[in-house]
């Protein structure tokens, strides 16, 4: 309770996309939005229907949350992604709350407080906050009842799951199987034979390159590229002309004194009841005597500050309800309040200790105050030269705007769409229609570098096939490697097949011949973290040895790398099955039964979604 009083304490873009959207709503955990009538109906379930209002919601919440982890790679067609993602989940939520209906789950009042409650989002200090619940939800489009009234169906949906998972069984030879298989460890080699190593060892000639390149022309065509002139404003850059006299420093002093003051800090402690009547009682028992300690423990409702005397450390102003701030700031030290009404309660004070606000001197702050003084100057010129900057550059060419503001004009070197060398708003204004087709100058563009240019076309390329003469380079070294890995793989290939055929001395005699040598491991599980992890994995899915014999295999890693394992051994312990194990078997066996229910519930319940609406 108390918690609200301290709350001011200090192709793979479509996939990524429909994760993010199809993870209940971010920070709270729920997908659904409640709003008023509109007589426009965007999907029925059943006769269930979603309106177009709380779909619009829903929608602009994700296109939203899409567009601050995208950024600049966010582009409008992802919209149709997004409409179809969300109203496929929103249809999912109603499905599932007519099963939940139907099967009779329901959640209470209490089970729904302690879920908000638990929630770390809403926690300031390591305690739950009234005021940072509310705010959150304020700032995500929510009201207490409406979000309250979700976050209550998405409950009880979630019980659908949790009698899956309690329903699931798994017999316990099939447990102590897998708890065996977890547990096991294996002692390998393996050699491991690099294209790289074997380059000099290949040749390529002309008439294969020539082949290649014939073969593969789409794969050396030059996108278009353009070169853009433009003038920049930077921070930095206007700072450096910068000069700042000391009476203009002085007077920053006295307008920043807040910056360089410590806040007044206070240290209380109280004791929360219900009733006037309660505190006043308290009170009593204070002045004769008894131990504030003891008579939280006792009275007060606070639980997060009960067992600690009611202590509620230091704080500054703004931080506590406005009742509590204006008494205990009006206190001097030692102090014991009258009983202070506040929207929890009422409170009984005791100011335990104050630290005075103090002022930092001039002289200890001055370099940071010339920092400051010199960027609020340059942030002030920026805005001022790049007003100018726009209304010129939009009636004249860019090298007239630069001559008036007496500004230079920079090229930029040749460069594509896909070009991580400017900045991707940069890039974006060069290609957009303004600059490219029209021949316009752009608007003025402010990068993450805290710079802001105004860029126009200087030249622009078409996309073009390249000549042989410009890739050769290129593909010598493709194929150098493909020839190298080609040795490589029959390299491992020949010492597989000797070890496997019990022809021992022939291998060590080709290994020896070739430079090659084992690399020993010793025993590792499956989650050896001081392993490379495809290696491990790898070995656990070798065949087990038998009659004592090792297991050999040759695999291609990647176009480089070729490996030989030598699975030596192989045991397993007699631990008994875990908790853990089973509730994570379990639990995929009933996120299996919840996508299929899910799937069943859209083939065989009657869903209308009116696409044009959305």
């Amino acid at each position: 309770m108390l918690s609200k009083i301290k709350s001011k304490s200090k192709g793979w873009i479509a996939y990524f996309i429909v994760g993010l959207i199809t993870i209940p709503f971010a920070l709270f955990g729920i997908n659904q939005y409640f709003t008023g009538p509109s007589n426009l109906v965007v999907a029925v379930v059943n006769d269930d229907e979603i309106l177009q209002d709380a779909f619009f919601m829903e929608f602009n919440s994700n296109k939203r949350r899409l567009q601050q982890q995208l950024g600049e790679q966010y582009d409008p067609q992802i919209d149709n992604i997004v409409k179809q993602s969300t109203i496929d989940n929103m249809v999912n939520q109603r499905l599932l709350s007519q099963l939940a209906e139907k099967l009779g789950y329901a959640t209470s009042t209490d089970e729904l407080q302690i879920a908000i409650q638990a929630n770390e989002i809403f926690h300031k200090d390591g305690k739950f906050s009234m005021e940072k619940y509310e705010q959150l939800l304020r700032l995500n489009g929510y009201n207490v009842q409406s979000y309250e009234s979700a976050r209550l169906d998405e409950l009880t949906q979630g019980q659908i799951k949790i009698n899956l998972l309690g329903s699931s069984f798994i017999m316990p030879s099939e447990l102590d199987k897998l708890q065996k298989l977890n547990d096991q460890e294996r002692s390998f080699s393996y050699i491991q034979i690099d294209a790289n190593d074997y380059l000099d060892k290949t040749t390529v000639s002309e008439k294969e390159l020539e082949d290649y390149f014939n073969e593969n022309k789409p794969l050396f065509i030059e996108p278009n590229k353009v070169k853009v002139n433009f003038i920049e404003l930077s921070v930095d850059e206007l700072a450096k002309d910068i000069s700042i006299s000391e009476d203009e420093l002085a007077n920053l002093y006295e307008d920043e004194q807040e910056r360089f003051s410590t806040d007044e800090e206070r240290k209380a402690q109280h004791i929360l009841v219900e009733t006037e009547e309660t505190a006043n009682k308290v009170i009593e028992l204070l002045n004769s005597g008894s131990s504030f300690s003891e008579l939280a423990k006792t009275y007060s409702l606070d639980t997060g500050s009960k067992e600690n005397a009611g202590d509620l450390g230091f704080f500054t102003k703004g931080v506590m309800v406005p009742e509590f701030e204006s008494t205990v700031f009006g206190m001097t030290q030692g102090q014991l309040s009258s009983p202070v009404k506040s929207e929890f309660g009422y409170h009984i004070i005791k100011l335990n200790k104050v630290i005075e606000s103090t002022l930092k001197s001039f002289d200890s702050v001055y370099d940071e105050l010339v920092k400051l003084a010199t960027r609020k100057a340059a942030e002030n010129e920026l805005y001022n030269i790049a007003d100018q900057l726009a209304n010129l550059s939009y009636e004249l060419s860019l090298e007239e705007a630069a001559e008036q503001l007496n500004l230079n004009v920079k090229e930029s070197e040749f460069f594509d769409q896909s070009s991580s060398k400017y900045e991707p708003s940069f890039v974006k204004a060069a290609f957009s229609d303004m600059v490219l087709n029209k021949g316009e100058n752009s608007e003025i563009i402010e990068l993450q570098s805290k710079k802001s240019v105004v860029l126009s076309l200087s030249e622009k390329r078409p996309e073009r096939q390249k000549e042989l003469s410009e890739v050769s380079d290129e593909i010598m070294d493709t194929l150098n490697t493909d020839k190298a890995k080609l040795l490589v793989d029959d390299l491992a290939l020949k010492v597989t097949d000797l070890f496997s055929k019990n022809n021992n001395e022939s291998a060590k005699s080709f290994m020896d011949n070739n430079n090659l040598e084992w690399i020993e491991v010793d025993w590792v599980k499956r989650n050896a973290q001081n392993e490379n992890p495809d290696i491990v994995r790898r070995v656990f899915a070798l065949s087990k040895p038998v009659d004592g014999a090792p297991t050999y295999s040759f695999q291609s890693i990647d176009s480089r790398i070729s490996i030989v394992f030598r699975l030596n051994e192989v045991k397993t312990s007699n631990t008994e099955p875990n908790t853990e194990l089973a509730r994570a078997v379990l639990g995929f066996e009933s996120d299996e039964v919840f996508r299929s229910i899910l799937k069943s519930l859209r083939d065989s319940e009657e869903v209308k979604v009116y696409s044009e609406l959305l």
